[in-house]
């Protein structure tokens, strides 16, 4: 009668040397599986770097959008500072307040227009100022601001 343990053969897995379906782990990755983990990769990078352009596209959009409309604000403030008789009805003026930041923005064109307010309330001017400029791929953009201004000294 023997007291020690039988010798067995053990149903763990990786007590054979690491063998599995007949290969060896030491043998490393067939070409089709290194070439799907390559194509995995790739798109994924294509991916990465297309959103980053996109993201670099948009940040200028709106870093140029944001020139126009303080230079759309700044010229607005500008005019309402004057008194109302300074005022001309003009179709296309020019920009009172100087707004440096424009020059970066490509082919900037602003212009104010300035009319008698079609109402039923007389001392009332319409006054409309628009930055136009070229875009992303030479489209056109514009911002543009319609407001009325009145006579503060006529009740």
């Amino acid at each position: 009668m023997r007291t020690g343990k039988s010798k067995q053969k053990s149903d763990w897995p990786f007590s054979r040397g690491l063998v599995r379906k007949g290969r060896r782990a030491s043998e490393g990755f067939s070409l089709l599986e290194l070439t799907a983990a390559l194509f995995v990769l790739v798109v994924g990078m294509f991916g990465a770097i297309q959103m980053y352009r996109v993201g670099v596209d948009k940040t200028q959009a709106l870093s140029e959008a944001a020139i126009a409309v303080s230079a759309v604000q700044n010229e607005l403030e500008a005019l309402r500072t004057l008194p109302f008789d300074a005022l001309r009805n003009t179709e296309n003026g020019r920009f009172l307040s100087e707004t440096p930041a424009l020059g970066k923005l490509a082919n900037a064109a602003p212009w104010v227009v300035i009319a008698d307010y079609d109402g039923d309330r007389p001392g009332l001017k319409q006054v409309t100022v628009s930055v136009r400029w070229t875009g992303e791929h030479g489209r056109a953009i514009e911002k543009s601001v319609t407001t009325l201004i009145g006579d503060k000294g006529r009740t």
